[in-house]
């Protein structure tokens, strides 16, 4: 639940609205004082199509109502907007890399903004973690300002004609640094490279990574380190049949798959399918109704590797991109577990896109 303000024309005056909305952004209430006694009430559907529930004492006129909906749905394009992008980097040659990605993916998308982002914070930090610095030493203000310098020179030719780049770097935990970034930044994406050394002993496997996929405000793109940016015209979206219509970013992920201009194929991968589970048609009815607007195609997959067979599935579709929402239950919670990890690291030349649960 989020409650933010609009405004709109009617009867000839600019109003304020307060908004709350409700259900995954699919049902707003809308007053123009505090805690008004009579508002109004909508729905949109995950189609985006809108309708007046209850009118409230406004007496709003057709158009009027559709000036409110034009603008809650306005705010809704500045949340889940991904024309900012913040890139994490350790200074090593996976971190450029990732660097390099994202700025090949900022044309795709549009993007006006690159920040460069490097923590020197003075804790230790396991062999395991993704390292906010690199070496296992601390490094000085002044020498990670010169080295984010650098990266950010060698990447300012590949930037959109339109767009800018930025440079940050400071001593905050990562996480707190991304959440506060984000925030501040209006930022729709986080990018981070994989270390490819010592069989994926640093970066994805560490405790900062799995913070930041479940906790970072924003969607998190990991990227390989063999990953270089082609024009993503596929991506394969690695669904569960548990809790569908509850934890499903929908809008999140349909406006990130509509900027890519993206086709979009859904797959389930489950194991032993000969275990029936009842919920599995109401779930498998949900998840046609959350994406039959977006004319994606469906596949379901019996594989007793996850990982393997979504790696394997987005081969064959020659997918550019895999995208999944890991949840506290369900198929990908074991995702973040480290054998699951390794092997979908290892599995893959794809970058994976986190999107967080809805809650």
């Amino acid at each position: 639940m989020e409650t933010f303000s609009v405004q709109f024309r009617a009867r000839n005056l600019d109003l304020s609205a307060m908004v709350t909305e409700y259900e995954h952004h699919q049902k707003f209430k809308v007053e123009m004082v505090t805690n008004e006694s009579d508002p109004v009430l909508l729905n949109r559907s995950v189609d985006g199509e809108w309708r007046v529930v209850h009118p409230g004492q406004r007496n709003f006129s057709e158009r009027e109502f559709q000036a409110l909906e034009r603008a809650i749905e306005a705010h809704l394009d500045k949340i889940y907007a991904v024309n900012r992008i913040l890139v994490l980097t350790d200074f090593s040659e996976e971190a450029a890399n990732a660097a390099r990605y994202a700025t090949g993916l900022a044309h795709q998308l549009e993007a006006e903004k690159i920040t460069l982002y490097h923590s020197y914070e003075s804790v230790a930090v396991p062999a395991t973690a993704f390292a906010p610095y690199t070496g296992g030493f601390t490094e000085s203000p002044e020498l990670s300002l010169k080295n984010i310098t650098e990266l950010k020179n060698k990447l300012q030719e590949g930037l959109p004609a339109n767009a800018e780049m930025d440079v940050r770097c400071d001593e905050r935990n990562l996480l707190n640094a991304v959440i506060s970034l984000s925030g501040q930044e209006y930022i729709g994406l986080v990018v981070m490279g994989i270390s490819g050394k010592s069989g994926l002993e640093r970066a994805l496997i560490g405790s900062n990574t799995i913070s930041l996929a479940k906790d970072s405000p924003v969607p998190l793109l990991i990227v390989p380190p063999v990953a270089s940016f082609q024009p993503i015209k596929t991506v394969v979206f690695a669904c569960d049949l548990k809790r569908v219509s509850e934890s499903t970013p929908v809008l999140a992920i349909k406006r990130f798959i509509n900027t890519l201009g993206a086709r979009l194929v859904i797959l389930n991968v489950g194991h032993d399918r000969h275990h029936f589970n009842p919920d599995a048609i109401k779930e498998m009815k949900q998840l046609h109704q959350l994406w039959d607007g977006q004319h994606p195609e469906y596949h379901y997959r019996d594989h007793e590797d996850m990982a393997k067979g979504i790696m394997e599935f987005a081969a064959e579709q020659s997918a550019e991109l895999v995208i999944t929402v890991p949840k506290q239950y369900g198929f990908f919670e074991s995702i973040f577990h480290r054998s699951m990890t390794k092997k979908l690291a290892y599995h893959t030349h794809l970058p994976l896109l986190l999107f967080k649960e809805d809650i």
